[in-house]
């Protein structure tokens, strides 16, 4: 690791570009920070998107996501300091959760080399944003009951079901959704993660209006939606059948 930059070489660098490059906010800002989201309009969402594209463009976006997926390869004590650095100024917290905090790590972890490559540089540019598809409307977070259910039809997932309290679905780009694939195994297992695209024929989405006015928190209607199987994140769960019928390892 001797080829990266030190910490504090990167920090004053880094304060440099800050200071040139981005926005001051007010003292009393209530800009969304991504946590407790507040009241979020469309345009609110399309300036996070800006304001990633600016830090991509900078050389200061996914600074612990490997190079070859547009990241800058550093470590997370190179992410403290830049992150203590823009400490006043205007940044796409907009995106921290789930797409970077969450989303963005799954597809490190689980996701194939041609997923990698083809969505992690959108990201972290603000091309793609993304959105969990868990909580179901009749088991909230009890996962292990899922039934959104996906059948395999050639090279596609035939998936049927609905989803709720997704976060900030209407502007998503796509969508880390999780379906039953195998029914006759014990219901915490036989399920898998998809790749699905938000916006496409067969999801309508709602929005789900709070008592403080808030529209933050999403569901979706997902009615025979096809998602390509190569579109799998991990491995396909069917423990009742042979792994070469998959075609992925079990």
């Amino acid at each position: 690791m001797s080829d990266i930059e030190d910490v504090e070489s990167f920090r004053l660098r880094a304060r440099e570009w800050i200071s040139a490059n981005l926005p001051r906010l007010p003292e009393q800002s209530d800009a969304p920070d991504g946590e407790g989201r507040g009241h979020v309009d469309d345009a609110a969402w399309l300036r996070a998107r800006e304001l990633q594209r600016l830090l991509y463009d900078g050389g200061f976006a996914g600074l612990c996501y490997p190079r070859e997926y547009g990241g800058q390869g550093l470590t997370s004590a190179h992410q403290k300091a830049f992150t203590e650095e823009t400490a006043g100024y205007e940044m796409p917290l907009l995106l921290n959760v789930p797409t970077f905090s969450i989303c963005g790590p799954v597809l490190l972890e689980l996701g194939t080399e041609n997923q990698k490559k083809e969505h992690l540089t959108k990201v972290l540019r603000g091309d793609e944003v993304l959105v969990q598809f868990l909580s179901e409307p009749r088991g909230g977070s009890d996962l292990a009951g899922l039934t959104t259910r996906a059948v395999r039809d050639g090279d596609v997932f035939i998936v049927n079901g609905a989803k709720i309290w997704s976060s900030g679905a209407y502007a998503a780009d796509y969508a880390t959704c999780l379906v039953r694939t195998d029914w006759e195994a014990p219901k915490h297992r036989g399920l898998t993660m998809l790749l699905m695209k938000v916006h496409q024929p067969g999801v309508t989405i709602r929005r789900i209006k709070q008592l403080d006015g808030n529209e933050e928190f999403c569901e979706e209607f997902i009615d025979d939606v096809e998602v390509p199987v190569a579109n799998v994140i991990g491995a396909v769960s069917y423990t009742h059948l042979r792994a070469h019928e998959t075609g992925r390892n079990l």
